[in-house]
């Protein structure tokens, strides 16, 4: 495994800062905070934090997608996939549709690839892949208003072998991890080295409308499995929001990277600030390598939100959530009933 990830994007900034570019001529992609998704009629909650990634059509079609140049696989070479998604229960079509949600390419030519189709009759969603577009799909229909954990196994063609294949898992939020491949592995596949990703929404017809989400997109050398949604304990490996809402911390340890320059501050925020107001708490490991916990000054006490910043060479943070009454898809969609979204 890399460490942390070789790439992780979770949104928790509000912005597409973490990718290297974004297409989106039709203004159908953004971060929004998850207020601002509460205002929305039946709009489900971040799988974690407090911003995700949407994508809203609306009758056009134009590509929405991020891209990310990390997201690169040498020939003959295995990597991971896995991200967070969820489709609005106004997510409809009235023709079928097949489009792509996550690809990867090798200088614009698609490789691999992860999307979905909407039957019209029925209005039935399916997952599914295949090299240059979804052709192997899940029997499974995909319910709307639950978020999934997608994972996809994407073992890169030895040149002139053609050997490549795909394997797609999906785990329903709550369960435990699927192992079981949830479409045909598409298999024999000519690959050319990858040398980027994409994230959103390509491919789709003016008839398929409405909302759907995306969260912690991890790529990695070695199987992801589940993000946990609301765990106790929280092993993070960047920047992100613990809770939103008031609530307590009990503990925290900072394991340390490669160097001696691993740092975490925790600030009283549900918005990704980080003015000096807002510290309660900062902690600095002394040697690499090493575990610092057990400080106390603990338990940490906030009312806005838990952001916790960490920086330096790969660091790491095992964090105790304790009280927290908005830590929950429901409890956390009630409380922002309270918090306005006007000063995002």
């Amino acid at each position: 495994m890399a460490f942390p990830w070789v790439f992780h994007s979770n949104f928790e900034a509000g912005t597409n800062a973490e990718w290297d570019s974004e297409t989106d001529t039709g203004a159908q992609l953004d971060f929004p905070h998850y207020s601002v998704l509460a205002a929305a009629p039946g709009i489900g909650m971040p799988y974690t934090g407090a911003y995700c990634a949407r994508v809203v059509l609306s009758g056009g079609t134009a590509a929405a997608y991020l891209e990310e140049g990390d997201i690169d696989i040498a020939g003959n070479t295995l990597r991971h996939a896995a991200f967070n998604l969820y489709f609005a229960p106004n997510f409809t079509a009235t023709a079928d549709d097949t489009f792509t949600i996550f690809e990867v390419l090798a200088s614009g030519t698609v490789e691999a690839a992860f999307g979905a189709r909407v039957v019209a009759a029925t209005n039935v969603i399916n997952l599914g892949i295949g090299e240059t577009a979804p052709t192997s799909w899940g029997g499974a229909a995909i319910e709307r208003g639950k978020w999934y954990t997608v994972e996809l196994r994407i073992d890169l063609d030895n040149a002139g072998s053609n050997d490549g294949t795909i394997d797609l898992y999906v785990t329903k939020e709550g369960h435990p991890y699927n192992s079981n491949v949830h479409a045909a592995q598409v298999t024999g596949l000519d690959q050319g080295a990858v040398t980027e990703g994409r994230l959103g929404c390509q491919n789709h017809l003016a008839t398929t409308t409405g909302t759907f989400l995306l969260d912690n997109l991890i790529f990695d050398d070695t199987a992801i499995n589940v993000y946990p949604r609301f765990p106790q304990n929280q092993l993070i490996t960047k920047t992100q929001h613990i809770f939103v809402g008031p609530g307590k911390i009990e503990n925290v340890a900072l394991i340390a990277g490669a160097g001696t320059d691993c740092t975490l501050n925790i600030y009283d925020s549900d918005r990704a600030e980080t003015a000096p107001g807002k510290l309660v708490y900062t902690m600095a490991n002394l040697t690499a390598s090493s575990t610092v916990s057990g400080d106390p000054a603990f338990p940490i006490y906030v009312s806005k939100g838990a952001h916790v910043v960490l920086a330096g060479t790969t660091p790491r943070a095992l964090i105790k959530v304790g009280m927290a009454p908005a830590y929950g898809n429901a409890a956390m969609r009630t409380y922002a009933a309270s918090v306005s979204p006007d000063n995002l």
